[in-house]
């Protein structure tokens, strides 16, 4: 896990490409959304050549070398392990603090310690949050409904 963050750190272009960053974010930061011709599996290629290519295990060795694509679907299932851990950690900030930034909510006592007491179990979750904070593909327990919104003199 720590060789895939850190790829993505290296790699933002890809990354924003990989994990499908929303529109709302790309506006956000003053930039138009990126879209791709490039299918995601070669995102994943290189992510896994970069997870891979240099293993210390001979065995994952010889299996990248004869079959770097083999490899491909279990950084796939990683990636999609992440994004149910990230919610559960998620899960105990309520959805006010999924919205927040990592900075943020480092500034209130109350959630820098919930978030510093977890972080020993899922280290990842402060660089997955500034890139899935905001993108409800990723963040499930994020809304972006206002709260003060009255639904029922709405419907009438």
């Amino acid at each position: 896990t720590s060789w895939l963050i850190a790829w993505c750190k290296t790699n933002d272009d890809a990354c924003i490409k990989l994990f499908s960053i929303s529109v709302k974010d790309a506006k956000d930061q003053g930039r138009k959304k990126k879209q791709s011709s490039t299918p995601k599996e070669t995102y994943y290629s290189q992510l896994t050549n970069a997870i891979f290519s240099n293993d210390e295990d001979p065995e994952v060795q010889c299996l990248f070398q004869t079959k770097p694509g083999a490899l491909i679907k279990p950084v796939q299932t990683q990636c999609f392990r992440l994004k149910r851990k990230y919610n559960e950690f998620n899960k105990s900030l309520k959805q006010t603090g999924t919205r927040l930034t990592y900075d943020e909510l480092q500034k209130n006592p109350q959630t820098k310690t919930l978030i510093n007491s977890q972080l020993n179990k899922f280290p990842w979750w402060p660089d997955l949050h500034g890139w899935w904070r905001t993108n409800p593909a990723y963040n499930t327990v994020f809304s972006t409904a206002d709260p003060g919104q009255n639904h029922e003199s709405a419907a009438l």
